[in-house]
């Protein structure tokens, strides 16, 4: 019986310990279909993910807490969001969509989220470009939190998703080498010129020529003619 007090007071603290750690949310993450962990991703490449989120009330009473709010981010180029919230009424589903947008982040509010006595999903679309980087490096490709009125994170409720982008190594360019170019010469031989004769000179007289035979015969029989027809007239 003296035992009855301690027992009542430490089931006391248990009790009060799991009603402030454990969170008024209750969401689970499912359904994944981006990269695995670890994946390596080419730069400029296109990148589409997917996942659901399943709000239940039956084991905390409200599907989210309306002062809290859920955020998604992604590092992916030219990101596009569209959140569908799907819920059954009377055995039909009712669809409504949270989001669609052009952006890193988006950001629902918790009066979206927060119901009684429900249970719902919310399916998420993620479609983007891998980053163009200058070196191989690691990129969330979605980071989801539960954020307290602090812009905390509230405790268990983080989600993230990462990838290597993976730059290739630039091959070296090799420098084309370029045959010399052969050359043929053709040597034509010049014609072998005659070695010039040279004219021997002509000797030059040293004495004056007299007057030519026939000259002189000639002015002989002219005198003797000339003689004789004087004779012949005296």
């Amino acid at each position: 019986m003296n035992d009855s007090p301690v027992f009542f007071r430490s089931v006391l603290i248990v009790l009060v310990f799991f009603l402030i750690v454990m969170p008024v949310s209750a969401w689970t993450f499912a359904g994944w279909t981006g990269p695995s962990p670890g994946a390596e991703l080419q730069p400029g490449s296109p990148l589409s993910a997917g996942y659901s989120l399943s709000f239940s009330s039956f084991d905390t009473g409200k599907t989210f807490d309306s002062d809290n709010s859920l955020v998604m981010f992604t590092d992916l180029a030219d990101p596009h969001w569209v959140v569908v919230k799907t819920e059954e009424v009377n055995e039909e589903p009712l669809t409504m969509r949270l989001a669609d947008r052009q952006s890193a982040q988006v950001r629902l509010d918790g009066w979206d989220l927060s119901f009684s006595r429900k249970q719902f999903t919310v399916d998420v679309a993620l479609t983007g470009t891998v980053p163009d980087y200058d070196q191989t490096g690691e990129i969330v490709v979605l980071r989801l939190q539960e954020l307290d009125p602090e812009a905390k994170t509230v405790y268990g409720k983080l989600v993230k998703k990462t990838a290597m982008v993976v730059v290739p190594t630039p091959v070296p360019t090799a420098v084309p080498t370029t045959a010399p170019e052969e050359v043929v010469l053709e040597i034509t031989p010049l014609p072998t010129e005659n070695p010039v004769t040279k004219a021997t000179p002509a000797k030059k007289q040293t004495y004056a020529p007299g007057p030519d035979p026939l000259l002189i015969c000639t002015m002989l029989a002219g005198g003797i003619f000339i003689a004789g027809l004087f004779r012949h007239r005296h």
